[in-house]
């Protein structure tokens, strides 16, 4: 009894070390990103929040009983959710925060702060299964954890940073293709589930990368004990099926409202991955910026979805680890999934016509853009995360290797290379500085905006050279819900070009403004250009329009049916 407390007391020490390690490792590179002092109300602008806003609606709409995709955003299009990820994988982690009354910044910037802290869990569990050594498994999951491409995203796409379900998908299913009970198959489905319904670029990725687990425990770990037996078998099947049935069942009836989303033509090339993104150090890291002052201008920004930086030392790991691989009878034979997972990650990240591939027919990018469904997909280089999920598993073997030659010496080796790998994808110089608190005007909090029909806010930057600021409006609307003809995002209704032009004009015309449902025109005057400042005093003198409310240099007008008496 003694023995078995002692290995119990063991383990939960050392569980704490591995969670306050990885705790640690998020402090360290999240720091260029955060504002520690104002947590809880400091944002950054554009799609941080958009996002903001989609996780704060997916919860007002679950708490209220309200239907997800009839969202407050492009008013009067219907389902206006479709033209944004709905992201309910991520949400689901911020609902007790809305739910206790938090604010909508604090619950973003926590669930977040949380997601590299599990990618670094997630993956290290998983690779700990393939080395027996666990600085190995901390090493290699550094590729997943901090590869700078889940740098480039941190500040401001949370549902590119929510990649733990990778990972622990993978785990979850080994571990319950070993030992198919109940309680695994529940947890394996809903990781699975999890990873999903957090965007159709990680559902992509979650059903690939349990195909190719799935594959390799059915080649390699068929024949392991009593995993032959009919019963067995029998389990898997029907857990799986029931699996299947359960993701489908709550996958469809999200999936469908997205039917007819396509990309613009030439947009999927635009953001497609080369070799050199992934080895090439961007200008916003050490290497980046000693080798654009000594070398060339190659190096790129931190901005797009080209800028993959896998790290000098995670590739000549992972080289090292693929030896291994072939070579050493030591590595256990799934680790053949490493090599699928990077070589089909990196294929699909090169997009529909790389030139590396002799063009389109021969890009998995461009077979997968033919399916049903999978029109929408505009950014191939995102596939990169599942490339550098098999180039961890690599990096682990290989450091692996590496520390069996080195013998006693290998713990001060892996405290030298756990920092030089970091500095390689360490953010120096972030042009957007810390997040800074953004706090939502006091004009939308006022009783007539409360009790709106509808509403627009002024200036619309919808094409505009600051058109990132559009995703500022849908922050606001987190104040009221009520609908707004502004929206924010990865597409827009057919007919949102004409209904901005409308709006634009409602000080000459507000008529046209009313009859599409509009009650209320916000004008904030301190973000007119100068050409544009004269819409105040038109509105002032329009018939049709009343000044109901004026805090600071923001206007509210009501666009009447009939002049006011």
């Amino acid at each position: 009894m003694a023995v078995t407390e002692a290995r119990s007391h063991r383990r939960l020490v050392q569980g704490g070390l591995v969670v306050a390690t990885y705790a640690a490792l998020t402090v360290v590179m999240t720091w260029p990103f955060v504002n520690y002092g104002h947590f809880a109300d400091a944002s950054y602008g554009g799609d941080a929040r958009l996002i903001i806003w989609t996780l704060a609606w997916d919860n007002h709409a679950v708490l209220n009983g309200l239907p997800l995709f009839d969202s407050n955003v492009f008013f009067p299009a219907p389902d206006s959710l479709r033209y944004n990820e709905h992201l309910l994988g991520v949400s689901v982690a911020t609902l007790p925060w809305a739910a206790a009354g938090a604010s909508p910044v604090l619950a973003y910037n926590v669930t977040w702060w949380a997601a590299f802290l599990l990618n670094g869990l997630a993956s290290f569990a998983w690779l700990r299964r393939f080395v027996s050594d666990a600085a190995a498994a901390f090493v290699g999951s550094l590729a997943f954890m901090c590869s700078f491409y889940v740098m480039l995203h941190a500040h401001g796409h949370l549902h590119l940073v929510w990649i733990w379900p990778l990972p622990l998908s993978a785990l979850l299913l080994e571990r319950w293709f070993v030992d198919p009970t109940p309680r695994r198959a529940v947890m394996w489905v809903a990781v699975v589930l999890m990873g999903v319904l957090t965007s159709w670029y990680m559902a992509v990725m979650v059903a690939m990368v349990n195909l190719a687990v799935g594959a390799g425990v059915l080649v390699w770990r068929h024949g392991d004990g009593r995993e032959g037996a009919p019963t067995l078998w029998m389990r898997r099947v029907s857990h799986a099926a029931c699996g299947a049935l359960i993701v489908g069942a709550c996958v469809y009836p999200l999936a469908r409202h997205y039917v007819g989303i396509t990309t613009a033509p030439g947009e999927s090339a635009l953001y497609a991955a080369d070799v050199a993104s992934y080895l090439m150090p961007p200008e916003n890291t050490v290497v980046g910026r000693w080798w654009k002052a000594n070398v060339d201008d190659r190096p790129r920004t931190i901005y797009g979805e080209q800028t993959l930086f896998a790290g000098w030392i995670a590739v000549a790991l992972g080289l090292v680890g693929l030896g291994a691989i072939v070579r050493d009878r030591r590595v256990p034979r799934l680790a053949w999934v490493f090599v699928a997972l990077a070589v089909l990650g990196f294929l699909l990240s090169l997009g529909p016509a790389p030139p590396l591939l002799g063009g389109p027919a021969l890009a998995p990018f461009g077979w997968l853009a033919t399916l049903p469904g999978f029109s929408g997909m505009r950014a191939p280089g995102r596939f990169a995360l599942m490339c550098m999920l098999g180039w961890s598993g690599l990096t682990a073997c290989g450091w692996a290797a590496a520390t069996r030659r080195l013998g006693r010496g290998s713990t001060w080796a892996t405290l030298v290379l756990v920092p030089l790998m970091l500095a390689e994808w360490f953010v120096v110089d972030f042009p957007a500085g810390k997040p800074e608190v953004h706090p939502i005007p006091p004009i939308y909090r006022t009783p007539e905006i409360r009790g709106a029909t509808a509403l627009v806010s002024l200036p619309e930057y919808r094409d505009q050279p600051d058109w990132f600021k559009g995703g500022d409006y849908l922050y606001y609307s987190t104040a009221h819900w009520r609908p707004i003809v502004n929206g924010f995002g990865r597409s827009e209704p057919p007919t949102q070009p004409e209904i901005i032009g409308t709006v634009r004009a409602f000080a000459s015309n507000p008529a046209a403004v009313r009859a599409m449902g509009v009650q209320y025109v916000v004008v904030h005057g301190d973000r007119l250009a100068r050409e544009d400042r004269g819409i105040i005093e038109a509105a002032r003198t329009n018939p049709l329009c009343r000044l109901v409310a004026q805090v600071d240099s923001d206007y509210l007008f009501e666009v009447l049916t009939a002049p006011s008496p």
